[in-house]
Order: C-alpha cells, then sequence, then structure tokens
C-alpha cells in the first residue's frame, strides 16, 4: 500500500532542508540587498503564469478526449488536472496522479477506462515528444558546458543520461503495447497469473477479473489510438499546440521571477534560462525522491547558475520551486477535496484501493459525455 501522508512528509522535509541549505550558503550582503529592491509585480505574474498552465493543460485534455469522440467541459477537465497535480508532486517522475485523473475522466464525463487512460498517456506522450525536440537545441547550447569540469555540471550530464535512458525505457515500453496489442495482452497475463501463483489463494478470483478487464481495456485504448491518428487529427494538432504553450510557459515562469529580482539577461542568457529547464525536467524523472525533491533544487542551483548572479541563485530557486511545486500541492489539495465530495474518489487511497470500474461491454459504445 502506498502510504501518500508519508511521502507527503518525505518530500515536504527534503525540500525544505534543500531550501534552508540554499539559503545558508548563497545569502549575502548582495542578496539583502536585492530582496529590499525585488519587484513583487513581477513575482505576481510569474504567479499568474502558473495558474495559467493549469488551463493550458485542461484545455490540452479537452481536445485530446474530443478526438475520441468525447466533448468534456473546460471546468471537468481542470478539475481533472489539479486533481491529479496533488500526487503528481509527491511521486517520484510525478506519475502518481494519472490512476486518479483516468478516474476521474470517466466519472464525471462519461469516458470508458481505456479511452480515458489513451488520453492521459496521449498527453504525456506529447511532453515527451516537445521535450525531446526541445532537447538536441538545448544540449547544443549547453555543450561547452557539460565538457566542464571546473564548475560541476559534468555530474549533471550524467544525471541526464541516466533519465533519457529511464524516459527512452518507458516509452518503448508502452509503445509496444499500442503496436503490439495482442503481446502487451500476454506480458501483462503471464505477470498477473504468476502474482496469483504467489499470492495466498483468496486473492486469485480478483487477478482473474484483473485479467479479463485489463484485456477490455488493451482493448479500448488500442483502438483510442487508431482514431487520434485517423478521424481526430485536427483535435490532436491542437493538443500539441496547447503542449507547446504549455512548456513555453512553465519555463517563462523563472524569467518573471528573475525580472522581480532586478536581473537582466542577454539573449545568451535567455537562451541558458531555457534550454537548462529542458534539461532539468529530464534529471527530475530519475524516480530518486518524492515528487523530485532535493533533486530540484540541487539540480536547479547547478543550472542556473550559469546565468544567475551567485548571490541571487539561492533565491531564484526557492521562488521558483515554490511557485511550480508548493503552489500545485496547495491547489491539487483544494482540488482533491472537491472530488472526494463530489465523487468519493479519495485522491490518496492506493491505486489498488480506487472505487472499482470493471468494463463493461457496452463502454466502448457510450455517447460522448456532454459534461
Amino acid at each position: 500500500m502506498v502510504n501518500y501522508k508519508k511521502l507527503f512528509l518525505i518530500s515536504l522535509a527534503i525540500s525544505l532542508i534543500s531550501a534552508v541549505a540554499l539559503i545558508l550558503f548563497t545569502t549575502d550582503a548582495d542578496t539583502i540587498d536585492a530582496l529590499l529592491q525585488i519587484r513583487p509585480v513581477y513575482i505576481l505574474a510569474a504567479l499568474a503564469i502558473q495558474i495559467l498552465t493549469y488551463l493550458i493543460t485542461a484545455r490540452k485534455t479537452k481536445f485530446l478526449a474530443r478526438a475520441l469522440g468525447y466533448d468534456v467541459r473546460t471546468r471537468h477537465m481542470l478539475e481533472n488536472c489539479l486533481a491529479g497535480i496533488l500526487l503528481a508532486s509527491l511521486t517520484p517522475s510525478s506519475v502518481g496522479g494519472e490512476p486518479v485523473r483516468i478516474l476521474l475522466l470517466n466519472k464525471n464525463s462519461g469516458v470508458p477506462v481505456g479511452k480515458s487512460t489513451a488520453i492521459i498517456f496521449m498527453e504525456r506522450l506529447l511532453d515527451v515528444f516537445f521535450i525531446f525536440l526541445c532537447l538536441i537545441p538545448s544540449i547544443f547550447i549547453l555543450h561547452t558546458v557539460f565538457v566542464s569540469d571546473d564548475n560541476g555540471i559534468l555530474s549533471l550530464g550524467t544525471l541526464l543520461i541516466l533519465a533519457l535512458v529511464i524516459l527512452v525505457f518507458v516509452v518503448a515500453v508502452l509503445l509496444y503495447g499500442v503496436f503490439r496489442p495482442e503481446s502487451a495482452k500476454k506480458g501483462i497475463r503471464y505477470v498477473l497469473v504468476l502474482t496469483s501463483k504467489i499470492l495466498p489463494a483468496k486473492y486469485r478470483p480478483k487477478i482473474d477479473r484483473m485479467i479479463i478487464a485489463s484485456e477490455n481495456e488493451m482493448d479500448l485504448f488500442h483502438s483510442s489510438f487508431r482514431r487520434f491518428i485517423s478521424v481526430g487529427k485536427v483535435s490532436f494538432l491542437i493538443s500539441l499546440f496547447y503542449t507547446a504553450l504549455y512548456w513555453f510557459a512553465h519555463f517563462s515562469i523563472l524569467l518573471f521571477i528573475l525580472m522581480g529580482l532586478n536581473v537582466r539577461l542577454d539573449m545568451n542568457g535567455l537562451l541558458l534560462l531555457y534550454a537548462t529547464q529542458v534539461v532539468l525536467v529530464l534529471i527530475m524523472v530519475i524516480p530518486a525522491t518524492p515528487g523530485g525533491s532535493g533533486i530540484a533544487e540541487i539540480g536547479a542551483y547547478s543550472l542556473f547558475s550559469l546565468f544567475i548572479p551567485a548571490p541571487l541563485v539561492g533565491v531564484a530557486v526557492i521562488a521558483w520551486r515554490a511557485i511550480t511545486y508548493y503552489v500545485n500541492i496547495i491547489a491539487g489539495s483544494l482540488a482533491s477535496l472537491r472530488v472526494i465530495r463530489r465523487y468519493g474518489i479519495n485522491a490518496f487511497a492506493d491505486p489498488g484501493e480506487l472505487p472499482a470500474n470493471p468494463t463493461n461491454p457496452a463502454d466502448s459504445n457510450l455517447p460522448p459525455g456532454s459534461g
């Protein structure tokens, strides 16, 4: 069983310890002077952009659902995004929110579980595609940094390689399931049958039901992808646009924080600002700590020091982490309370304890949800 309360405390503790360490090791008289001249309007703008990214994600998911024939209200998709963002902030590689989002798509919008899985997976796949697209120019911009031993960035190059290997492996496994569904179903059945032999006999009926349900959901999942690349092309392309818009907005949060701290960047500094954040996204894929706590702060400090004055690096990292991480926890907590009250879906439940949703053969013929 996943103890999310424990994950929350661990994640918070690691993040706070990292923040305190940054303050202790980077604060000097220049830092105090800069903080006295801070421009709050830009910090508030950075916060507004973070909130805007929630709406962008909601619109992106909305058009992915439309590609499969489901016209869901944006407010339902916003609720879906926020409900999953809390657990995404508390789990390694930010994967904890997907089961809740999938189930919520089924509950509030009538999307079958298999198609909900396809929607959420495609959302993540578009993110991966865009980050990989940005990775080549980012590595080109940073190539002189990665071969230098003087600034301590060489170790981040190793982390980046590890993150890429993990990401490529996960995507390869998932794509195998998309293009070879029968082989994927056999693999899932083999794992579940092996599990039933290991566990006590009382769990076997439940595992048998899981085998049947997983095969039905795999069929729905596969048919959904065929629809994405056939009749849902326009909505799919709009979702791709929202993917690019999301990441541009997300990466621009740091720019507004620096403007609030009166840091002026030239063109090289701007390129480094975006390139380092692309690399940081990949580093945070490494499933080492809940929500990437510690890794995010240390990685951000090492990378952002390339273009931010030394006295302000720690402050910038803490402000960036507060807006892109702690705000997620607050917004996700509020949304989770609403979801529990309206649908009885507890975001903090173990994925195996979420309300049962056996696949009905008629699910594949459900009419598009009107929201």
